[in-house]
């Protein structure tokens, strides 16, 4: 009587062990403020207790009770007793959760700290007894003197894993955790806990039966040592599979129970779907390896206390299988393959690809009659396509296909191998070579051919689909990716594809596609192709392909940057340290399993500036002429129509240099002499002569002055006398040069006497008196206020030209530096060269302030207006002397480029220079108001477009339920469970951007209120 009693009992708890813990962490979650706070002088416990009421309620309280500061403990007596409070819990409302497949909200519910408050000084203050408590964990805490909850006495076992540190008896034990079989468990041996099984206790899992009824016939799995992975060990259970007539196979009796095989013939190990799960999740998280997640999850087991090693169980390969298995499961379970007729046997090429939703795809999410829509308006149901390689996913040269031949086969992103190689070895038997850059030197143009592998199976991974690269980026593996991702687009009319080098790429493309089966043309002549280079590439390239293939300028793309490659790129790069060892199918399916993952986390992630870009382009329209304006918006329309037409982009007037105004101004002078007209003072030295000259000296003046502060107060005999030859013979120099001068400009003698040269200490601040720096009251030949007009002119536009230049040339050596130096000895050798650019720049920026300054003198003396001031602007070493890539964290569309990268230059004809310069500036204003016109259309199609493919998926999930004849009823109800709760997932989705999006202040409902044919 009494042994049914306490079977009955240990029967209830067993029921209601999971309501139990629940309700103890509810209660714990739920505490109010009027919770006792501890003090600094006093430690304060909590107590909470629950009973099972006649009513079938769970009742829980809490009592706190408080303790001086001691290690040693005290027994408390009723007085301790503070506040207490009940909470009630209805066991129906324990298990009302609900199971997404994918929910990314993160919604941050942290109360804001006081100011000042550092919880880790707070929490260091009570360090010792956290230290206290885990030493008291150790032993059997406050149940020392506690009996079962049976009532026996000296309890000694305790679950590691259950909720608590209650201690058991053996028969509580083994009921409690009959439905817990891989809980670790720990025995009192009188002096300290040893690590017990739950199989050494006694406990059998038995399959093929409700749990608590055992088999007429059990039969022993793998000779009693049946080993299981779980999140908290490997374990080696007692497993018993059902012997009866109606028993279902050894595998799906381990799957009924979320157990997956190890083999399909004689399992003798499986791991749990939990652990499975739990890695794969990680692994997209982490890029955790599967070696490195074993080996955590062998070691939990091991911690404290390491198994004989005859018992360790190493089920490293056999995990690392399941783990492959698992995912390919997953992904054909993800993409409705179980629901095909056909299983998995049927499934087409790109089936598991996750899409994206703001992507146009016909018949899905775009509106009926689309085909039709006027011209201007067609980029909205354009296609962007970007092509990229990776070398970093390289792999060695291990296994082979037939050793490891994976499991998708083209299923996903990876291209189907059998059929791309075979492509490949006919199109090498032909010889084709790779043709050489015309623009830059892209290494991976010139180098494709002859970039290293030896050791490697393939250098590294191309997509639009994805494939290996066995030599480089040859076009003939890019020209394959292309042509077979194009398979899937053949409905669209208008593409933009980026690529990195489609300068080069694009040039004879439809002449190699002829070499490919017919299966994989594309007729090109009925669709309307762009070839883009992304943003962050665009400036490696020459002048005319910086115009030509920017995304800035080409009407339809927005503010697309077509990088979006390397953002992925970014993600599966640490993954590389791990595949790269792989078989040939093990890796694909592994990168296959990721990208998945990477869309779906875009997929779940899912504009004033457009009117500051228009506010610009108004008011530079404004200031131009009406008649040019209407020439110009000609030119650039008929321009975006057909390329082929001379692009508006690009600068006709190029900046005059100094050497091309000496010649004009000799051919000018050598006139004047035919005519009779030119005055002469000297035989050798013409005025001409005498103003370069002069602006020559000025500028050896300044050198001589920089070289003497680069040397230093520390100068070795060798330098000093370098610099002092440099210094006599400018100074020779000058007095030659100065008495020539008084002849041309006589008034000088009265500004400086004969003797100032000598008698000046420092070469560099003679005053050489050129007409720019006289005195306003002193007269001057306005011939040579002309001649240094020019000259000034030529000479700004000169040190323009070489500051572009070592700007630009800085800029990659510190690119270069970044990248490839390593060691103190180079990078010091690299710093130098950097350092003495950089001084070149200062010198530059010097050159350039000492002839604007001039021509402002010289403006002021011959009645100049003001236009020259627009392009030779003021120049701010720190502010307009950077890189064209200064972006100052902000784009190409947002940035405001340095004046000196926009200057067109002036030649002789002021006027043309100007003019062309301001073409170019209007052009550019204009695309850049237009891409983000264009930009606004494009995120309200996508959005409306990604709306409508979530109703047309959620529609196409609900037709999957019916879709196959299955055999029984229990894998009927499992399919059209599983597409009811898919389309649910994306109604929901639709549901939470709709709500996210009406917040848009130009976005409303009605940009979706469009028909649409959706059919699967």
């Amino acid at each position: 009587m009494v042994t049914s009693q306490k079977q009955r009992a240990l029967r209830k708890f067993q029921q209601n062990f999971f309501a139990h813990s629940d309700a103890a962490g509810r209660v714990v979650r739920n505490e109010t403020n009027d919770t006792p706070q501890p003090t600094r002088q006093e430690q304060q416990r909590k107590h909470t207790s629950f009973e099972a009421e006649s009513s079938g309620r769970l009742a829980a309280s809490s009592v706190y009770y408080t303790i001086p500061h001691s290690s040693a403990k005290r027994q408390f007596e009723e007085s301790d007793l503070q506040d207490v409070h009940n909470d009630e819990f209805d066991f129906s409302s324990l298990n009302s959760f609900n199971e997404d497949l994918c929910d990314t909200s993160t919604e941050s519910h942290a109360q804001k700290r006081p100011a000042g408050e550092n919880p880790l000084s707070v929490w260091t203050s009570d360090a010792d007894l956290f230290l206290l408590e885990f030493l008291c964990l150790e032993g059997r805490g406050d149940f020392a003197q506690a009996t079962c909850f049976c009532g026996e006495a000296n309890p000694v076992f305790r679950c590691k894993d259950c909720h608590g540190t209650d201690l058991m008896c053996h028969t509580c034990t083994l009921c409690v955790h009959e439905r817990q079989p891989l809980h670790r468990i720990e025995c009192w041996n009188g002096t300290s806990f040893q690590v017990t099984t739950l199989k050494a206790l006694g406990i059998r899992f038995q399959l093929g039966h409700p749990v608590g009824i055992r088999c007429i016939n059990p039969k022993s799995a793998s000779n009693n040592d049946f080993v299981i992975l779980d999140c908290n060990g490997v374990h080696e259970v007692g497993l018993d599979f059902c012997g009866c007539e109606s028993a279902q196979p050894h595998i799906t009796q381990l799957l009924h129970v979320r157990l997956f095989p190890s083999t399909t013939t004689d399992p003798k190990s499986a791991a749990t779907f939990r652990v499975l799960e739990y890695f794969q999740m990680l692994s997209f998280e982490s890029k955790a390896s599967v070696w490195e997640f074993y080996n955590t999850v062998a070691r939990l087991r091991q911690h404290r206390y390491s198994c004989p090693k005859g018992r360790q169980h190493n089920r490293y390969e056999s995990f690392l299988r399941m783990v492959h298995e698992w995912c390919f499961i997953m992904q054909m379970k993800r993409c409705g393959q179980g629901h095909h007729p056909g299983g998995i046997k049927k499934i087409e090429a790109g089936t598991c690809a996750v899409l994206c939703p703001a992507c146009p795809h016909p018949s899905k999410n775009l509106p009926v009659g689309w085909e039709n829509t006027p011209l201007e308006f067609q980029f909205l149901y354009a296609l962007f396509l970007a092509i990229d390689a990776n070398f970093r996913l390289i792999r060695c040269d291990v296994s082979s296909d037939a050793v490891d031949p994976g499991l998708n086969r083209g299923y996903a992103f990876f291209v189907e191998e059998t059929e791309y190689k075979d492509i490949l070895a006919s199109r090498n038997r032909a010889g084709n070579a790779q043709e050489k850059s015309t623009c830059s030197s892209h290494s991976a143009v010139n180098l494709a051919d002859t970039r290293a592998s030896r050791g490697l199976a393939a250098t590294g991974a191309g997509t639009i689909d994805f494939g290996d690269l066995q030599k480089g980026e040859r076009y003939i593996n890019m020209d394959y990716l292309f042509f077979s991702s194009m398979r899937s687009s053949h409905g669209v009319h208008v593409l933009n594809i980026s690529y990195d080098i489609a300068c080069q790429w694009n040039k004879n493309l439809w002449s190699r596609m002829s070499a490919f089966p017919h299966k994989y043309h594309i007729n090109h002549d009925e669709k309307v192709i762009t070839f883009l280079v992304p943003k962050f590439h665009l400036p490696a390239h020459i002048a005319r392909c910086q115009t030509r293939f920017s995304f800035n300028f080409i009407k339809g793309v927005g503010q697309t940057d077509g990088e979006a490659p390397e953002r992925g790129w970014a993600d599966i790069n640490p993954l590389a340290t791990s595949t790269r060892e792989m078989g040939p199918g093990s890796r694909r399916d592994t990168i296959d399993d990721h990208f998945n993952d990477w869309n779906w986390k875009k997929v779940c992630a899912m504009v004033p500036e457009a009117e500051e870009r228009a506010r610009d382009l108004d008011e530079f329209e404004a200031a131009l002429d009406a008649d040019q304006l209407a020439g110009w918006r000609t030119d650039i329309e008929m321009w975006e129509l057909d390329r082929s037409l001379p692009n508006p982009f690009e600068v006709k007037a190029g900046a005059i240099t100094q050497a091309a105004v000496r010649l004009a101004l000799s051919k000018t002078e050598a006139e004047e002499i035919e005519r009779g007209e030119h005055m002469s003072l000297d035989d050798d030295v013409s005025p001409l002569v005498l103003i370069s000259s002069g602006i020559e000296l000025e500028g050896q003046q300044r050198r001589v002055e920089l070289e003497g502060k680069s040397i230093g107060q520390h100068a070795t005999d060798t330098q000093k006398v370098k610099i002092l030859q440099h210094i006599n013979t400018l100074r020779r120099r000058i007095d030659t040069w100065s008495r020539v001068q008084l002849l041309y400009m006589p008034c000088v003698s009265r500004l400086r006497s004969s003797h100032d040269i000598t008698s000046e200490d420092k070469v560099h601040k003679i005053n050489l008196f050129l007409p720019s720096s006289l005195p306003s009251s002193f007269p001057c030949d306005v011939h040579l206020l002309r001649y240094e007009w020019d000259l000034r002119e030529a000479q700004a536009n000169d040190a323009l030209s070489d500051l572009r230049t070592v700007i630009n040339m800085t800029y990659h050596l510190y690119k270069y530096k970044d990248a490839f130096v390593r060691g103190q000895r180079v990078n010091t050798r690299a710093q130098g060269i950097i350092h003495s650019a950089e001084s070149r720049i200062d010198a530059i920026s010097v050159n350039y302030t000492a002839a604007r300054n001039a021509l402002v003198m010289l403006a002021s003396k011959l009645g100049k207006n003001d236009d020259w001031r627009r392009i030779l602007k003021p120049l701010d070493r720190t502010k307009d002397a950077v890189p064209l890539k200064h972006d100052e964290g902000k784009t190409l569309g947002q940035q405001n480029i340095s004046w000196i990268w926009k200057m067109a230059g002036v030649s002789n004809n002021q006027e043309e220079g100007l003019q062309d310069s301001l073409r170019v500036e209007w052009c550019k204003a204009r695309a850049r108001a237009h891409r983000w016109e264009e930009e606004v259309l494009l995120l309200h199609e996508e959005m409306r477009r990604v709306l409508a493919f979530f109703e047309w998926q959620a529609g196409w999930w609900d037709k999957q339920g019916a879709r196959r004849q299955f055999v029984s009823h229990e894998f009927t109800e499992g399919a059209l469970a599983y597409a009811h709760r898919q389309a649910t997932l994306r109604r929901r989705m639709s549901t939470h951007f709709r709500s996210l999006w009406e917040a848009v202040p130009s976005w409303t409902p009605a940009h979706v209120a469009m028909p649409l044919t959706c059919t699967p």
